[in-house]
């Protein structure tokens, strides 16, 4: 069989590929990513059964033009004959994605799951009430709808009509990303043991508005000046290049507390795994995160990690002693939270169960059989 994978957001995201590996061993693919014209094709890989098909036409006029976009794309993919030989449609986001999808089904007749991402819930559904109705109707063709954590199916759930849901939470499923092989192949139990006077804090994300690291850093600044312990707080990763104000800011923060550490953008691998060893605690409480995989690295090298309620990763992690969760707007929340973590060190024991439902061909075998029911 034949899988189209239609994917607007694969160029921002490396884990589509690791997903498109796995798959490819067993099943043919092909891959549509529509991307804005000042753009270039990323995260390119070659496979022996898959083609990826990189076309540049979203202009920034749809942006106000939800419809005419997806209409201009739909069009696309008809003229260029990319469903000819494909047997079922995998949309990996709700209101790009699953729109084409849909439109693609009424004219082709072809069967598709959907996924649906945080920006689906939290900027789209829950602002554009104009575009409810039509993406009810994506939803109510769909084989399946994907989500990535049980709260973001809440959330959505929770906007929606009671006699909707009903309808369509038959057709739910979820399931989560996975994270590199490098992290479950050298896994790494917690420490157990109480902290001494020095606690090793680790954020590891964009330096961007909505992963609150500002409030972070005023956190473990009242921290330092409670005394009780001496924090240091390591933060790696690359400016948000669509808030250089955001990034200025925090450059400018840093340069009067001696115990932030800005290592700037870090590639995966060998560096950052020993960044995770080398801190107690990985932090970042962040708002509207989708899912956060760099808190399942942390844990794989046995590191607890603080994180937001209600948020995707708060979902797999309830049942766990992994951390604490915190309300991300009160600072005084996350301090506590660094606290609570702090006190509790020596219990947290073991995390490798955790692991367990983010190995890739473990996630990529659930796919295919989502896809194989239709060949």
């Amino acid at each position: 069989m034949k899988i189209l994978h239609l994917n607007s957001y694969y160029i921002d995201n490396h884990l589509y590929a690791q997903l498109y590996t796995e798959i490819d061993v067993d099943i043919q693919q092909r891959v549509y990513i529509p991307i804005k014209i000042n753009r270039e094709p990323e995260n390119e890989v070659t496979l022996k059964q898959t083609e990826l098909i990189f076309e540049k036409i979203i202009k920034p006029i749809h942006k106000y033009n939800y419809f005419g976009k997806i209409q201009k794309i739909y069009k696309s993919i008809c003229s260029k004959g990319l469903v000819t030989d494909i047997d079922f449609i995998h949309a990996h986001n709700l209101f790009t994605d699953g729109a084409l999808a849909y439109k693609l089904k009424k004219k082709y007749n072809i069967s598709y799951i959907v996924a649906v991402r945080t920006t689906d819930i939290e900027l789209q559904y829950r602002l554009m009430w104009h575009r409810r109705s039509f993406i009810h109707r994506v939803l109510k063709n769909a084989d399946r709808i994907v989500f990535i954590s049980n709260m973001y199916r809440d959330k959505l759930f929770a906007m929606m009509p009671k006699s909707l849901v009903a309808e369509l939470l038959l057709k739910v499923l979820v399931i989560p990303n996975g994270i590199d092989d490098m992290w479950l192949n050298q896994l790494q139990k917690p420490a157990a043991i109480p902290l001494d006077y020095t606690v090793k804090l680790l954020y590891v994300g964009q330096i961007i508005e909505r992963k609150n690291i500002l409030l972070l850093i005023e956190a473990v600044q009242r921290l330092n000046a409670a005394g009780e312990y001496d924090y240091t707080l390591t933060i790696i990763g690359p400016e948000g290049k669509s808030e250089p104000d955001y990034f200025k800011g925090f450059v400018d923060l840093i340069q009067s507390f001696p115990w932030v550490d800005y290592k700037g953008k870090i590639n995966a691998g060998e560096f950052l795994k020993q960044a995770y060893r080398a801190c107690d605690i990985f932090v970042m409480p962040s708002k509207y995160e989708l899912f956060g995989l760099v808190y399942i690295e942390a844990l794989s090298q046995g590191k607890p990690v603080l994180y937001s309620k209600g948020e995707g990763i708060d979902g797999f992690l309830k049942n766990y002693e992994a951390g604490r969760a915190v309300d991300p707007d009160n600072v005084e929340a996350i301090a506590s939270g660094i606290t609570y973590i702090v006190k509790n060190y020596e219990n947290y024991t073991d995390f490798d169960a955790l692991m367990l439902p983010f190995n890739w061909k473990n996630i990529a075998a659930v796919y295919k059989k989502l896809y194989v029911r239709h060949e």
